[in-house]
């Protein structure tokens, strides 16, 4: 029989070895050779600040995929660039080039006027539908008419075709305009194609107005598992609303094949060149590849864009305010607590990514100042070394830190420098 103490003895070293079972793993590990490769590449060219990165082989890479998946549809599928997701003039021109397509996607207006005079014959198709008065605002500027014949402006409901229509009329311009379809993301559009056949009908019928093609957006299709058939569903939606409302522009008269028939998005994009109702396909973070698009439709892709700050200051130990007497107690119990590294900046739409291991502060919290980042002695990180970051998306995140600067991996060597376009919402 085992006695009490024996008993106790016998639990208490049970819940011991629990314990220690428990105790968190050391996650850190340094630099990869790519990314000291990419460190020595940034101090070289004397960058010292939170630095926006593309990879240039990276973006080649996604470029090809792009093309050979849009050639393979029959006929080859026309491609639309996504300038909020690419804003900067050097980076469209590459890929317009790469790509030979003029055909761009825009959603504001100071990004309108600056690619508009950028490419005199470009195709311009408004990605979502510009507030009546902000179009006034616009229309206004009689230098801006020069680019009307060339600009799709992207109509969501029978009152925005209204207001359009008043100004067309009020400066007696022509207006072309495409028609949002709601396919199935519900984020507004023509779902009703009694209501869309009316907007046509009055659209055919007014001189100031150029019925243009459509527009439906299914984004929500390639972020949906395939659990139920729920992605097979979703597409098969897509396309059924998508046949609807080319059947009403094709009983009012207009030809399919000679309107903008446009759909897609980077994560959609390759189910599109499987078979598809589009005669052309919007992409654009696809060539830059963040890690919000980490998508089983896009797995072809690499990793093309980073954020690279400096480490302003490594402490070792990473104290915490008010608990410094249980210091030892908590880095004894959690490596991974042992070191912390203020950088310059933080607060992005961006994951660490290397080195490897590093946590938040969740007492410091976020910073757009000095963020404060945990880890272990296995990062290896000193002052003046680089934390690397990949943002969640490019739109907005590549206009905080000013010239994009271009990666050749290949010569191990910042190769160019990309400027961005002023900050716009």
């Amino acid at each position: 029989m085992i006695s009490r103490r024996k008993l106790m003895v016998a639990t208490g070293l049970g819940a011991v070895a629990t314990g220690i079972a428990l105790k968190p793993s050391d996650h850190g590990a340094p630099h990869s050779s790519y990314f000291l490769e990419m460190s020595q590449a940034l101090k070289k060219t004397g960058l010292a600040q939170p630095t926006l990165i593309i990879d240039q082989q990276a973006l080649d890479h996604n470029i090809q995929q792009v093309k050979k998946s849009l050639a393979s549809h029959q006929p080859a599928l026309a491609l639309r660039l996504v300038v909020k997701s690419l804003p900067s003039l050097d980076l469209l021109n590459y890929l317009s080039q790469q790509l030979n397509s003029q055909r761009f996607m825009v959603f504001n207006l100071p990004m309108l006027t600056t690619v508009t005079q950028a490419y005199p014959q470009g195709d311009f198709l408004l990605g979502k539908p510009i507030a009546a008065l902000a179009v006034q605002q616009w229309l206004a500027v009689k230098e801006n008419h020069t680019a009307l014949p060339r600009i799709q402006w992207l109509v969501d409901s029978a009152e925005r075709f209204n207001e359009y229509a008043t100004l067309a009329a009020q400066f007696d311009v022509k207006l072309k305009l495409n028609f949002e379809l709601d396919v199935g993301l519900h984020r507004g559009g023509f779902s009703d194609m009694a209501e869309l056949s009316e907007v046509v009908n009055k659209a055919k019928a007014n001189t100031n107005l150029v019925v243009s093609g459509l527009m439906g957006y299914e984004a929500h299709v390639g972020k949906l598992p395939n659990i139920l058939s729920l992605q097979q569903k979703a597409w098969h939606k897509f396309k059924e609303v998508y046949l609807q409302a080319i059947d009403v522009l094709t009983k009012a008269g207009y030809a399919a094949e000679q309107l903008t028939l446009n759909a897609g998005g980077s994560p959609t994009y390759t189910l599109h060149a499987k078979g598809t109702v589009a005669n052309e396909i919007a992409v654009g973070t696809a060539f830059v590849q963040p890690c919000d698009f980490d998508l089983a439709t896009l797995s072809q892709h690499k990793a093309a864009c980073f954020i690279a700050t400096p480490v302003l200051k490594a402490l070792n130990p990473a104290l915490v305010p008010a608990i410094e007497w249980a210091d030892g107690l908590r880095r004894w119990w959690d490596v991974n607590n042992q070191q912390g590294y203020f950088i310059h900046g933080g607060n992005w739409l961006a994951k660490p990514v290397s080195p490897q291991g590093l946590a938040l502060s969740a007492l410091y919290g976020r910073s757009s100042n000095q963020e404060l980042w945990l880890g272990s002695p296995s990062q290896g990180l000193q002052v003046n070394d680089y934390v690397f970051f990949r943002p969640q998306q490019s739109e907005a995140v590549f206009l905080q830190f000013g010239d994009i600067v271009v990666f050749d991996n290949q010569q191990k060597q910042i190769s160019q420098r990309w400027p961005v376009f002023t900050m716009s919402a």
